[in-house]
């Protein structure tokens, strides 16, 4: 049997484990073998790693979906036309849902740009006759935009945010959107309390790339250490 083999039957007998685990099961393979290995089990979606030096089988627990309607495909075939070299990425408030604890109604479409291009987005969703609001803040949130509309919402989109494609259409990881649902104020609603039911949901359900969600909090300026995975 080879120390892959071996380290893959001892994460399917235990919930998760570190190198001292198995270095206690499997004296004869030096630490250094099995760290390497630890690292291409977790390149090659054998295993995941939960948090710094802790791993588990990955299992068969649904991908993260960004919901996509109508809607967002329309605004992204406006803005391909106008602007086709500017960078973004957008989807439908239902993509929350999931995650919350609390489900409010969500309809809107968001959309963040690069910082030049906000301005030009926001007209184009305008004169399309979108209902449309740049950066929201959360006063602005709270008393004039109903999020049970197919309102559109548009922000800047922090540089290095970690996307992904979606149908070809660019949207946001998980770990993008468990760190904007922190920082940015029109998502107040579901800061505090909700916030940290959150984080729980979406570690119960998804796979969570610890060093993507700290690595953007950085970005975001904030402390890495309110992401830690337990």
């Amino acid at each position: 049997m080879t120390v892959a083999d071996q380290i893959i039957r001892y994460a399917e007998q235990h919930e998760s484990f570190g190198v001292d685990d198995l270095m206690s099961e499997y004296g004869s393979v030096n630490r250094t073998t099995l760290q390497c290995m630890l690292s291409r089990l977790v390149g090659e979606g054998e295993l995941v790693r939960k948090t710094r030096g802790v791993y588990a089988r990955r299992t068969s627990s649904s991908s993260f979906q960004v919901v996509l309607k109508e809607q967002e495909s329309a605004i992204c075939n406006l803005i391909r036309k106008a602007l086709p070299l500017i960078s973004y990425c957008i989807y439908n408030g239902e993509t929350l849902a999931p995650l919350q604890h609390h489900v409010f109604q969500n309809n809107a479409t968001y959309i963040e740009v690069e910082r030049d291009a906000v301005e030009s987005v926001f007209h184009i969703c305008k004169d399309n006759d979108f209902e449309s609001y740049k950066s929201p803040t959360k006063e602005m949130t709270r008393d004039y935009i109903d999020l049970g509309k197919a309102v559109v919402i548009i922000k800047p989109l922090v540089s290095e945010s970690p996307l992904t494609q979606n149908n070809g259409i660019m949207v946001p990881t998980l770990e993008k959107l468990l760190v904007d649902l922190c920082k940015d104020e029109d998502f107040y609603f579901l800061q505090g309390v909700e916030e940290t039911y959150i984080m729980e949901n979406a570690r119960s359900l998804y796979d969570i790339n610890e060093s993507r969600l700290k690595r953007y909090a950085k970005r975001r300026n904030i402390d890495p250490k309110n992401f830690e995975l337990q």
